[in-house]
């Protein structure tokens, strides 16, 4: 099926969600979008990724198709369901709640109604004839689904006031961002994007993974403002680490970040998470989500838990349509070991370029 069709064929949905209510489950339009925002804030599971601050410069950057679900009782919103058509070549047509996010996956007000909204996305599914289903859900659900166990994530409630993070902090871990203070300087705005941008995509060719595009960075600060935080460090040469943060109600959420070898030899990345720390404190917020950490990964993993973070399992959760299998994207892949050297050993020049593209088909 053409996918310009799809809203012409399914129009709507209906699932008894009580004994004499029924909820209508339909495309997300523009008149409802202020409204999806607000369930997002009033909702008690929502994420900074489930606002359309994050789905509109997804669209923007990487011109992937919404295909947002709402749920309605009585002409009140009662779930949500963001969903993107993704068309990769490396794996087909897929939806994906959300790409390139953390979390993602069903909001609703009773489970039943998380029942019609994952019956509704099925619905989607076999109608245009997609790889998979997956849905990135922060906690546990009812749905039933098989769920990818490769991610944990870190959160934790901050200290009162300011002068108390570094205390608050693990010994060793507190004696680094102490080091590193005394030769290295922190700065905040707007205006310094472009040179966290350039410290990512050269951790990520050391890593030997591709980079997102620097055209969704923008199109991401563009779109959240203020709560779009870029800090970076600097030692007497200029920028040795950066990060790139995203606020939503009482947390701060650390989503890119990258260093250089003057930075890691100073104890850049630790003074970077103490600052971004205290000053998350100083603007009210309660809550610092270090992000998710695949288990395979043992550098960052043991950085987050030396930091007194502890993991939680995410609950990652698919459904599959014609694929037999879940393909494994991820780093952890074996087949990606070769490629992965290969990228390491390329001008940074040309990964910078491919990496954007690339990564438009890894959602």
């Amino acid at each position: 099926m053409n996918i310009s069709e799809l809203d012409k064929v399914f129009e709507v949905d209906f699932c008894e969600i009580e004994s004499n209510h029924e909820c209508e489950i339909k495309f997300l339009c523009g008149s409802h979008k202020q409204l999806w925002d607000e369930y997002i804030y009033n909702h008690p599971h929502g994420t900074v990724f489930h606002l359309l601050a994050w789905s509109e410069a997804v669209q923007k950057a990487y011109k992937h198709y919404p295909l947002h679900l709402t749920a309605w009782a009585d002409q009140q919103l009662i779930g949500i369901l963001p969903l993107f058509l993704v068309k990769s070549i490396f794996v087909g047509n897929v939806l994906i709640s959300i790409p390139y996010a953390t979390y993602g996956g069903i909001l609703s007000d009773s489970d039943n109604v998380a029942k019609a909204l994952l019956s509704a996305a099925k619905e989607i599914c076999n109608k245009i004839d997609v790889e998979y289903l997956e849905l990135r859900h922060r906690e546990a659900n009812v749905l039933n689904l098989p769920e990818i166990r490769r991610y944990d994530t870190f959160r934790k409630r901050l200290p009162e006031h300011p002068d108390e993070v570094l205390p608050w902090l693990p010994r060793k871990t507190r004696a680094a961002a102490r080091k590193g203070l005394k030769v290295l300087s922190v700065h905040i705005g707007t205006d310094l994007l472009e040179a966290v941008y350039d410290l990512y995509v050269s951790t990520m060719r050391r890593l030997g993974s591709p980079n997102y595009s620097k055209q969704f960075w923008i199109a991401l600060q563009e779109m959240y403002k203020d709560d779009c935080v870029v800090l970076v460090v600097e030692d007497n040469k200029g920028p040795v680490a950066g990060v790139v943060s995203f606020i939503f109600r009482d947390e701060i959420v650390p989503y890119f970040s990258g260093s250089n070898e003057r930075g890691m030899d100073k104890n850049a990345n630790n003074v970077m998470y103490l600052k971004l720390m205290e000053y998350a404190v100083e603007r009210g917020i309660k809550w610092f989500d270090f992000n998710r950490t695949r288990r395979d990964n043992p550098g960052p993993y043991a950085f987050k838990r030396h930091h007194g973070f502890e993991p939680t399992p995410l609950h990652y959760q698919v459904m599959l349509c014609r694929a037999k299998k879940l393909p494994n994207l991820s780093p952890s892949n074996r087949k990606f070991a070769m490629v992965g050297r290969i990228w390491r050993r390329l001008p940074l020049s040309f990964t910078r370029t491919l990496g954007a593209r690339i990564t438009k088909w890894i959602p």
